[in-house]
């Protein structure tokens, strides 16, 4: 008789049941069940979380004109000769 044993105590402990051979006191059913009544109660009055603010969204802005950039030739002349002249020597 040892640890493999179902119908012995030392097998039933090993196990983790009970039986005829163990059976289970009534008093540690009475201290689970207090123990259970004593947590849903600190769950039960735990405060609800508060919701978050809503976002607001903001509105569409129309674009009514739009800006062009627009270089001079004389700029775009100039600076097309430097980009030669570089390249030249």
């Amino acid at each position: 008789m040892g640890k493999g044993d179902q119908k012995s105590r030392r097998g039933k402990i090993i196990i983790g049941s009970s039986g005829v051979r163990r059976p289970k006191s009534s008093k540690s059913k009475a201290l689970v069940k207090v123990e259970a009544v004593e947590k849903i109660k600190t769950v039960a009055e735990k405060p609800k979380a508060e919701p978050k603010p809503k976002v607001k969204v903001a509105e569409p802005v129309a674009i009514t004109e739009t800006e062009v950039a627009v270089t001079p030739e004389k700029v775009v002349k100039k600076a097309v000769k430097k980009v030669k002249e570089e390249a030249a020597e």
